[in-house]
């Protein structure tokens, strides 16, 4: 599937085997992708270009996907990142979707479960962006009632 204008995923993961493989199956799709081997960079890759997405592993050696989670986070709010991890567990699951992850999953990744994943976490913010419009238009009505 070729999208008319591709958009742009930062792929992190301090194993380029993986990089690579992600970066591939990403590609034959149409995305844009940049890959990078640690959180610090990948931050830094955030700040300065235009991303609409990020693929993080959890286990990297200067920092782990759940502080990258955070500090994205901070930076800006509703940016997709998908957390990955090799060794899964239900703590490390439930802790990166409360510190706002779009998805968890695990490798070795289940590619077509995984294109879904990212196809919808690329809507997310267009979504999100339609909910909160509605819920404004909305509130802005229920007001107007209460002051007739």
């Amino acid at each position: 599937m070729i999208h008319e204008r591709a958009h742009r995923i930062l792929l992190v993961d301090d194993d380029s085997n993986c990089l690579d493989a992600i970066d591939q199956i990403l590609r034959r799709e149409g995305y844009e992708t940049f890959t990078i081997g640690n959180g610090r960079s990948a931050i830094e890759a955030i700040i300065n270009n235009e991303i609409h997405l990020a693929i993080v592993d959890f286990n990297m050696p200067d920092m782990d996907g759940l502080h990258v989670l955070h500090e994205i986070r901070r930076m800006r709010r509703n940016f997709p990142v998908i957390l990955m991890t090799a060794e899964p567990s239900k703590e490390l699951k439930f802790a990166s979707l409360d510190a706002g992850a779009y998805s968890f999953i695990t490798k070795p990744i289940h590619i077509p479960s995984f294109r879904q994943i990212v196809a919808k976490a690329l809507q997310a913010p267009r979504i999100r962006t339609v909910e909160v419009r509605r819920q404004l238009v909305f509130t802005r009505w229920i007001r107007r009632i209460k002051n007739k």
